[in-house]
């Protein structure tokens, strides 16, 4: 009688999810909840219904290891904006003319119902939940099939996430999980010069609209990664997409060849945008700047040296002028001096 006893709590935590809810539990939550119940001590199933329940369990069991939902194999990638594939397939010859399907969603912290289809009544129901509203269907010809994947349309950030697929007939039952990815590509990236900085030259890229967040490569003439410091930022918008400014400062002397590559790892594609920088645009080694210095101190030195001269001219025809003056006033002088006895004598006579 112990060991029925010790398997009570389990049955009753079996008994009480399916009570709950016949439709939407899932074998990894029942598991969970079993093993969570597994130290639980009372139950409202009474003893004297172990035996028949223990029962039920087995036949169970049989039944659905008849079936079973093929889980694919990798996350499924979808591109934002556009339209994928969540696959669901059972392994089986031809569908029952009664089963169900449910497409449950977790992430974000929320659990929702994406769709519900439901033919174990005479007027077959699918329900949508508002945030799916108009953006999925099954492939109607393929069900009889066991393809019971769902065709998500208009891909959403909000999309990326846990889906379970539940199938259940009269007497089976099994679920798979698929990943859901998404991603975008951005717009081509732009590069572009921002001038001089310091004797190098500063060069920025930049683009929009990445999820997730990308990675910035810079490369060379060969397509190696350059070695420049960079500086890069990725700024998340208000509608959960990624733009990016990545900057760099090319030297002279270095590569001139400068390729911007903005990547999506997640969709293993991306853009490059590639920009060829001329020596002229280097300050250091320009040659319009090199013969603009030549001009200038050719002028210097041409203005240098015909000031050089007029100051020079100047110099020697001021002393010229002076020693002319000076040579004037001496003449004057003599003249007078021979003068002076003639007056004399001249007025001694009269």
């Amino acid at each position: 009688m112990a060991p029925v006893r010790s398997t009570l709590p389990i049955i009753c935590s079996v008994l009480e999810k399916i009570a709950v809810s016949p439709l939407r539990f899932t074998l990894d939550v029942l598991l969970l909840d079993v093993l969570r119940n597994y130290k639980a001590t009372r139950c409202r199933v009474q003893p004297a219904t172990t035996l028949p329940i223990i029962i039920f369990l087995q036949l169970v069991g049989l039944v659905t290891g008849q079936f079973r939902i093929t889980p694919p194999n990798n996350p499924v990638i979808g591109v934002i904006g556009n339209e994928v594939t969540l696959p669901c397939q059972v392994e089986v010859t031809a569908m029952p003319e009664q089963f169900s399907i449910q497409w449950t969603f977790t992430g974000n912290s929320k659990n929702i119902d994406v769709v519900v289809y439901d033919r174990r009544k005479t007027d077959t129901s699918v329900l949508e939940d508002q945030a799916y509203q108009g953006r999925t269907n099954f492939f109607p010809s393929e069900l009889n099939k066991g393809n019971v994947s769902l065709h998500l349309k208009n891909i959403m950030i909000l999309d990326k996430g846990k889906y379970t697929c539940s199938v259940f007939f009269e007497q089976w039952y099994d679920a798979v999980v698929v990943y859901l990815e998404v991603a975008a590509k951005g717009d081509e990236s732009l590069v572009s010069l921002d001038g001089h900085t310091g004797q190098g030259i500063g060069v920025t890229c930049k683009s929009r609209g990445w999820f997730p967040e990308p990675k910035v490569v810079w490369l060379n003439s060969k397509g190696q990664p350059r070695h420049e410091a960079v500086t890069t930022q990725n700024v998340k918008t208000s509608s959960g997409f990624f733009d990016v400014m990545s900057s760099m400062r090319v030297e002279p002397g270095s590569d001139k060849e400068v390729t911007c590559s903005i990547i999506n790892n997640l969709l293993n594609a991306g853009c490059e945008s590639r920009v060829q920088i001329s020596d002229v645009f280097f300050p250091s080694t320009s040659p319009w700047m090199t013969a603009f210095l030549v001009i200038l101190f050719l002028d210097i030195a041409v203005f240098a040296a015909t000031g050089y001269k007029l100051t020079r001219s100047f110099k020697e025809t001021r002393k010229a002028v002076t020693s002319k003056k000076a040579i004037l006033a001496g003449k004057c002088s003599l003249k007078m001096v021979r003068i002076s006895p003639r007056h004399k004598k001249s007025r001694t006579l009269f």
